[in-house]
């Protein structure tokens, strides 16, 4: 996992560095910290999940089917990138997951909470 791992610290930091758009300030915060965490040894698993959600999250004036189709191209291929290995994962380490403070919905969607 090591070598994903520093391709998925290569992406967020590709797409923090590349995406400098005002609309996307918080996006590009999540980003930030997200490379920190990676790098401090954080579960690569509740990184992506985090990734996903905050992608997904980026920009609500889109239509759910085009939520991702319509981000900059670096948040494209970060998703693209995560969204397999996430769908790959047992609903049971999901589950684990749910009290990070968003619950993962069907077709890859997720809904926050407090």
């Amino acid at each position: 996992m090591t070598t994903q791992r520093q391709e998925l610290i290569t992406l967020i930091n590709t797409a923090y560095q590349n995406v400098q758009t005002a609309k996307f300030t918080a996006v590009r915060a999540q980003l930030g910290q997200f490379s920190k965490d990676l790098s401090a040894g954080e579960d690569e698993i509740k990184i992506m999940l985090g990734i996903r959600n905050t992608l997904l999250q980026a920009d609500l004036s889109l239509t759910l089917k085009n939520r991702i189709a319509g981000l900059p191209v670096e948040y494209q291929v970060l998703f693209e990138t995560i969204d397999p290995a996430l769908k790959k994962i047992d609903s049971q380490v999901i589950d684990r997951y749910t009290h990070y403070g968003f619950v993962p919905l069907k077709f890859g969607s997720t809904v926050k909470y407090p």
